[in-house]
């Protein structure tokens, strides 16, 4: 909600009067909010960059932006102190004191509650709250200034309820609140909340609702008293000129759907076909090791490319701070994991046959874990794409799928470089990492043109991610059950340098008859 823009004159301007705009942010991620690059903290965020591109890059203004309270904001909106707020819902009582610029995004709005709350747990529906909370005894967080739509506003107007409402400076103290049990539902715009749970680790203590307690437009807000018209058609003009020109739906891409795509993957299915597919690529680094009679740590490392190889080669192409695996330590885990039982199953006596399962596995199970393998190239193809939009990689729709066939394929060719062997199938003749690049760009296509809506619904974006994932696993199904090879890069022999055929004249062909 909360990027404040105020003219440094007090008087009436027009989008040519002053120079420089002097205003503020408030910590509301990813809209606003300051991130380290390089040991420099960095203000930025989806309302910070879109508002630079209008005010600075398209109409010459300047603009100061220190950090500073929204609740005080409003009231210097309202006395002409402070002429232009970013991020702010519409609301009647606004309408008094300042004109609202064409919406550019949308808010949703939900509830969050405590998972060990059993009873608040039950408000985070909408249906449950409207019907049963404001008869409850349950106590509302709030943040002073911020509209949160018609349901909390008029629970919040109520006499009755004052002392079931508690007031804090910031989202992030109304979370710390909500965990330390001083409220027992907070609402709060569902990609803000996503981003703080997450930043604070605090998604094994907090759920948020899935349908939101109120959607609406986002506009910017001029002040009645120390702007005009003028500055407002000057702005709508700008925000028209930068959609017809892209710029708008890159700076969408850049800020909104990392975490937009990061809730989407953020499911229980995606987590266990993940790690699924990480075993089924470690595996292979394991029979590998087997058969060329590796060690133990040789073992360790023909399995850890595979699974990750491709993903750290990534992200040292994109130059990240820190590698995903250093990051989340599971895909290491199953690595040892799948290495150490495998090891441990191979030193058992031949007496214990039924838990011989490599050699069983080998002998017998070679369909079972390419199906495995291609559920973890699936899943690596959505990260890869994943991957290319958290670092604003442009133009998405080439390096979404080279990320993805990175991702998926990368680290097996890495192995095998190490193991000196170029013969790999994925470079030959194996369709393997053109079905990666193929739904990776349908992938990205998808985010590319879904950034240009107004109104972003999660749901639509968990199809997406469900479908490309499916959509890889049976492409690759079926390339295994087909016996589908990839095109060889070769040129074809001229007609008087190939050998003669059954049907040709030659004497080759009379043998044949």
């Amino acid at each position: 909600m909360l990027l404040l823009l105020t003219l440094s004159l007090g008087v009436s301007v027009s989008a040519a009067a002053v120079s420089k705009l002097r205003g503020g942010w408030y910590p509301w991620m990813p809209y606003q909010y300051e991130e380290k690059t390089d040991e420099v903290q960095r203000l930025t965020g989806l309302d910070i960059e879109l508002f630079r591109e209008i005010f600075e890059n398209q109409l010459d203004f300047t603009l100061e932006l220190p950090q500073i309270n929204w609740d005080e904001h409003q009231q210097q909106l309202k006395e002409g102190k402070r002429d232009i707020a970013g991020g702010a819902f519409m609301t009647e009582e606004r309408e008094n004191y300042v004109y609202f610029s064409t919406p550019y995004r949308t808010e949703d709005v939900v509830l969050v509650a405590s998972r060990r709350d059993a009873q608040a747990r039950r408000f985070i529906n909408k249906d449950k709250f409207i019907k049963d909370f404001p008869n409850s005894k349950l106590r509302l967080g709030v943040v002073d200034g911020y509209f949160y739509g018609d349901v909390i506003d008029d629970f919040l107007s109520a006499p009755a309820n004052r002392n079931r409402v508690l007031s804090s400076a910031s989202v992030q103290s109304n979370l710390q609140n909500l965990i330390e049990g001083k409220v027992d539902l907070v609402p709060v715009d569902r990609l803000v909340g996503a981003s703080l749970i997450w930043e604070n680790k605090f998604a094994s203590q907090l759920v948020m609702g899935e349908t939101p307690i109120f959607s609406g437009p986002i506009v910017a807000l001029f002040s009645r008293s120390s702007t005009s018209p003028a500055l407002v058609s000057s702005f709508n003009q700008a925000l028209q000129t930068i959609r017809e020109s892209g710029r708008y739906n890159m700076i969408v891409r850049g800020y909104l759907f990392p975490t937009l795509l990061g809730l989407a993957a953020d499911q229980p299915w995606f987590r266990m076909l993940d790690n699924i597919g990480t075993a089924a690529f470690a595996f292979s680094g394991v029979l590998l090791a087997r058969k060329e009679k590796f060690s133990l740590f040789g073992a360790l490392v023909l399995a850890s490319l595979p699974a990750v190889g491709g993903g750290i080669l990534r992200d040292l192409l994109v130059n990240r701070d820190r590698p995903a695996v250093m990051d989340s330590p599971n895909h290491l885990a199953v690595v040892f994991v799948v290495v150490l039982i495998s090891f441990v199953a191979l030193r058992l006596p031949e007496r214990h046959v039924r838990l011989r399962l490599i050699p069983t596995i080998e002998e017998k199970g070679n369909w079972i874990i390419k199906l495995f393998d291609a559920v973890g190239l699936a899943s690596f193809t959505v990260v890869g794409v994943i991957v290319a939009v958290e670092e604003r990689c442009d133009p998405l729709l080439i390096w979404g799928p080279i990320f993805s066939a990175m991702t998926g394929a990368g680290g097996a060719i890495l192995r095998d470089v190490i193991r000196a062997d170029a013969s790999h199938p994925s470079l030959h003749h194996e369709f393997y990492a053109e079905i990666s690049l193929l739904w990776g760009f349908l992938f990205s296509l998808f985010i590319v043109s879904y950034a240009d809506v107004e109104s972003f619904n999660l749901m639509s974006i968990k199809i997406a991610v469900a479908l490309t994932g499916i959509g890889c696993l049976l492409t690759r199904v079926l390339v295994i059950q087909r016996g589908i090879q990839a095109p060889a890069f070769a040129s074809m022999p001229d007609r008087e340098t190939m050998p003669p055929t059954a049907h040709s004249e030659g004497e080759y062909g009379r043998r044949l008859q």
